[in-house]
């Protein structure tokens, strides 16, 4: 089976899934517009004897985050790590998802063959994305890299400089400085992000990722499409329901909420006047699927990374094309 095949290649070498949320818009100036797209990047397991320093003190940190978490409930400790659970969800998703690529563990530039030169054992990055809806995989991705890479070099600096403004909290006694622990996070988030953004546009513009079609990816996009809204009736029609508008299934109904998941539910908020050309490309009932197509592990954040990115997709369309727009996408830093 072609998706088991997938499946199994992603393991063996660096490979990057692209999904598109939202369908693409006309080209900007002649340049490719951004395309609203979550990137999932596959990459050889980390050889546990050569473990930096840095990813030491990450994985310790989040052992941390997570004791916090396990707190008593109405604890300052619960209500600290709840608090943080909802700065990230507002957090970019392309920022989370390109801090999740490690370089280290990615082909290197040596290795690149300059174009023009053929070799069988240069180094390329496959990547997957489902044709039906993205006709030009590369083009979009050097748009969101030419768009991301200077925005986290600046908020690299930025956060860093503002880290020594909060080092006078340390003297609050008890509760832990987390104005500081917030500046030096989000400096770190912004430079792994820019790190990742440089390094595939360094491939990008050696042409060393090749895009590939998955017929697996096209037949999940029309499973779970989501139902196009209805046309809005004529004006000379009556107010009286139509027979197609009764015969309609019900929207599925949305997922409970819970104290964990500050975000609403994409089916909370709809506009039957809207028009198709804002609608999101998948629902979130497509990840568990994804997931098993492409053998990610049970235990990994895809699933959740995948839901804020639909979430987050769906609130930016509703502020630039719905009416009434408001400013809901507003991003922390």
């Amino acid at each position: 089976m072609r998706a088991t095949h997938v499946a199994r290649s992603a393991t063996r070498s660096m490979r990057i899934i692209a999904l598109p949320l939202a369908p693409h818009t006309n080209p900007v100036n002649g340049k490719p517009a951004e395309h609203l797209t979550y990137y999932h990047f596959v990459t050889p397991p980390e050889d546990k004897k050569k473990a930096s320093w840095t990813k030491w003190v990450v994985t310790k940190s989040s052992e941390l985050w997570a004791g916090l978490g396990r707190a008593p409930q109405g604890s300052w400790k619960r209500k600290a790590f709840l608090y943080g659970e909802r700065l990230v969800n507002r957090l970019d998703f392309e920022e989370l998802a390109l801090k999740s690529l490690d370089p280290s563990l990615g082909p290197k530039f040596s290795d690149i063959v300059p174009r023009g030169q053929k070799s069988e054992t240069a180094p390329t990055i496959p990547l997957v994305y489902p044709p039906s809806v993205c006709a030009a995989p590369i083009p979009h991705l050097r748009s969101l890299l030419d768009k991301r890479t200077p925005k986290h070099r600046k908020g690299f600096w930025m956060w860093l400089a503002i880290a020594p403004v909060t080092a006078p909290f340390a003297i609050v006694p008890i509760i832990p400085n987390f104005p500081f622990f917030f500046c030096v996070w989000r400096s770190w988030s912004h430079y792994r992000a820019y790190k990742a953004s440089e390094y595939l546009e360094g491939f990008v513009q050696r042409g060393a990722i090749i895009p590939h079609a998955s017929p697996e990816l096209d037949a999940i996009y029309a499973k779970y499409a989501p139902r196009q809204p209805p046309p809005p009736p004529p004006s000379s029609s009556s107010s009286s329901p139509s027979k197609s508008n009764c015969d309609k299934p019900p929207s599925p109904s949305p997922d409970p909420k819970s104290e964990d998941d500050p975000l609403p539910d994409e089916n909370t908020t709809t506009n039957t006047n809207a028009s198709a050309h804002w609608q999101l490309l998948l629902t979130k009932d497509a990840v568990p699927e994804l997931q098993k197509a492409l053998a990610v592990p049970e235990d990994s954040t895809f699933a959740s990374d995948v839901c804020r990115a639909l979430e987050q997709a769906r609130v930016r369309l509703e502020s630039a094309n719905g009416p009434g727009a408001r400013a809901e996408d507003a991003k922390t830093g």
